[in-house]
């Protein structure tokens, strides 16, 4: 077995988490809810997750039993799944999918402190490339075969998703080794790490721009804490409307006549759209102008937006295609946006009581992820559908506001990749 190996356990695990996030929606649809209840699903997984995040990475750097922890973690959401198989209620898929949240976040911390703990000196930007990489394609492995999905044939994809996590099973025990002992250097190195790499675990790509952060850390001068909190207001704006789109968006989709294939075709998009900007960020962008990308990114973002319910208004025939696109584009300026915010911040933090700051971070995106998602489904039944969207658009471009002002403040954390 070699020393990397493990790293296909990311695979099923990835697959799980995205078939299940687009599962959800759809399940509590056909069982008779609403809009409103897939948000209040959405604001349980959210609740549940922030303290999952601190709870599993402080145990993970207690008891340094990585492999233990990610096994534990697999096999904790089957009943979850058989839950959900045998008691067909809304209230039910809620509840559920809020204890998903809960037991999954076990594997995060641990995942990704292995990658510190095993990666030798300059090998790290190769190791989260290949984590990020592997994150995206087993999310699709996910997403493909739910194309063929109709409301009859949905409690089936439940069934893939459990063989799935078998799978999950299987490669944690077989390629994952049992933890060695640990030195008292890198276990401080964990316990300063944990809380930020179990927030980004959800959003692993974000790692993908490791190479250009190690260069800023060195270029760029550390400003006073007013920047920090304005870099963290825009994020939190973004992040904002980024809940308040997604929430409502598959309840949209299926209000609009799009089938269950099709809704997974359209989330492949978007996995496909952020594929093609992590790469070009790899492999091609050789200067990273952070004001640029950072304003270019929440365009695009919201350009996405716009164009998902404009054939509501012009022409609904076309509704099917245009959100093809429409979820590709929200995809790349979701991943611009996620290395472009995650530089900036980790310049100005570095050396800074960073975990201070990391704390902060993870509660401003949970605070923004569960107040987004609960607004979504509330707006989105009692005032519609459009609504919400112009809302999650209107936020996106306050982002972009809140960061020209710290940008102005920070004139030189606009060119920082050279």
């Amino acid at each position: 077995m070699k020393r990397n190996d493990w790293l296909y356990t990311i695979l099923p695990i990835s697959a799980v988490s995205s078939g299940f996030s687009v599962l959800i929606p759809l399940y509590i649809l056909s069982l008779g809810g609403n809009v409103f209840d897939v948000g209040v699903a959405l604001t349980l997984f959210n609740v549940f997750e922030v303290p999952a995040s601190l709870f599993w990475g402080r145990l993970t750097d207690r008891l340094h039993r990585n492999r233990e922890l990610i096994i534990l973690s697999v096999v904790g959401i089957l009943p979850v799944f058989a839950i959900l198989f045998f008691l067909q209620y809304v209230g039910v898929a809620e509840v559920m999918y809020g204890v998903y949240a809960f037991i999954a976040t076990a594997a995060s911390p641990a995942i990704n402190i292995m990658i510190i703990g095993k990666r030798r000196d300059g090998s790290l930007p190769r190791y989260y490339s290949r984590y990020s990489m592997l994150a995206i394609f087993g999310g699709l492995i996910a997403l493909i075969p739910g194309i063929g999905l109709t409301e009859k044939t949905l409690y089936y994809y439940l069934l893939l998703l459990l063989v799935i996590d078998v799978f999950g099973i299987f490669f944690a025990f077989k390629l994952i080794k049992p933890d060695k002992p640990v030195a008292a250097s890198q276990a401080k190195e964990a316990k300063k790490s944990f809380a930020l790499l179990n927030m980004l675990s959800p959003t692993p790509f974000i790692l993908t721009g490791i190479n250009m952060l190690k260069r800023t850390i060195k270029e760029v001068r550390l400003k006073k804490n007013r920047q920090i909190y304005l870099i963290l207001a825009a994020m939190s704006m973004f992040n904002l409307g980024l809940y308040l789109f997604n929430t409502s968006y598959i309840p949209f989709l299926n209000r609009n006549g799009i089938g269950y294939g099709g809704i997974f075709l359209i989330n492949i998009a978007n996995s496909v759209g952020q594929l093609f900007v992590y790469g070009a960020v790899m492999f091609s962008i050789k200067r990273f102008k952070i004001k640029f990308f950072y304003r270019l990114a929440s365009l695009i973002r919201s350009f996405g937006y716009l164009i998902a319910f404009l054939p509501v208004i012009l022409i609904s025939a076309y509704i099917f295609y245009f959100n093809v696109f429409a979820y590709f584009t929200a995809g790349v300026g979701y991943s611009l946006w996620n290395v472009a915010s995650s530089v900036v911040l980790y310049t100005h933090i570095r050396n800074r009581k960073e975990g201070k700051y990391i704390g902060i971070w993870i509660a401003v995106l949970g605070t923004s992820a569960i107040v987004g998602s609960f607004a979504s489904g509330l707006l989105s039944y009692y005032v519609g559908y459009i609504e919400t969207f112009i809302v999650a658009i209107a936020l996106t471009i306050i982002s972009i506001l809140i960061f020209s002002i710290e940008n102005r403040a920070d004139p030189k954390v606009n060119d920082i990749l050279k």
